[in-house]
């Protein structure tokens, strides 16, 4: 399962960034927990570190602008691939969205939007500069960001958001705690739906959360403190698919540990 080919092209995830609020901590921490090595390059006056596992360019980093208490925390962000990014933008409007950033130029690689659905969790837009190329394969393997989950109260409002929005359809797939469930592209899975419910999940806002892949959820688990990073949940089984743990950088950015069953 580690290795599944991740889906691509026009309605799938395309794109990790972590907006950090001390971004040259967080370089240290990735590079020790995933063995990803950082290059930062000046996109416009500013500066992107863009995170590569071996040859392939795996997810970027930015300093959040200081903005006294206002400043938000540290957050991945993950982006979706659309055909249209005016038309998904409006339409993300037009459906209950908060329009974070317009679309916006990317040089030499094309234009983005952030937005966030009706619950309030947060999601990039990404369109690419063309020739589109919908058949390149997106990485696999440990280092590699392989799913995205939406965490929410909002349950029926999200589903009817990003169904809306992406031409997504729905399939519930029952387990201890209740239904998840997953947003389909025709018969392929390219994210879930867990919804928030219990104590454990106060004070946790909505969110969408990546999952990158491991060799080992529990050795990587036992490294985060001495990255300077904090246990957030324990490696934990998800029956027939896998194992999984959550974690946190220095700065607070979560993000989750997964290995593939098989």
């Amino acid at each position: 399962m580690a290795d599944k080919p991740v889906p691509t092209g026009f309605g799938a995830f395309c794109w990790s960034q972590l907006n950090a609020t001390d971004a040259a901590a967080c370089v240290p921490f990735y590079a020790g927990l995933f063995g990803w090595s950082a290059q930062t390059e000046d996109m416009g006056g500013t500066p992107l570190t863009l995170f590569s596992r071996g040859q392939d360019q795996v997810g970027s980093l930015m300093q959040i602008p200081p903005q006294g208490a206002e400043t938000p925390p540290s957050h991945w962000l993950g982006y979706v691939w659309v055909e249209d990014l005016d038309a998904t933008f409006a339409r993300a409007g037009s459906l209950g969205a908060q329009l974070f950033v317009p679309p916006t130029a990317i040089p030499e690689v094309g234009r983005f939007a952030v937005i966030a659905d009706p619950g309030g969790a947060v999601l990039g837009l990404f369109e690419a500069k063309p020739p589109v190329d919908l058949s390149q394969p997106m990485p696999t393997g440990a280092g590699t960001f392989q799913w995205y989950e939406l965490t929410t109260r909002a349950i029926e409002s999200s589903i009817a958001f990003h169904t809306a929005l992406f031409g997504w359809t729905t399939q519930d797939w029952p387990m201890d705690f209740g239904t998840y469930t997953l947003f389909m592209r025709g018969e392929e899975a390219v994210a879930g739906l867990m919804p928030m419910a219990g104590p454990e999940w106060e004070g946790v806002p909505n969110h969408w959360m990546p999952y990158v892949g491991v060799a080992d959820v529990d050795e990587r688990f036992a490294a985060v403190p001495g990255l300077g990073g904090a246990a957030c949940v324990p490696p934990t089984d998800i029956p027939e698919v896998g194992r999984f743990a959550v974690v946190s950088d220095p700065t607070g950015g979560v993000i989750t540990l997964f290995r593939g069953q098989g």
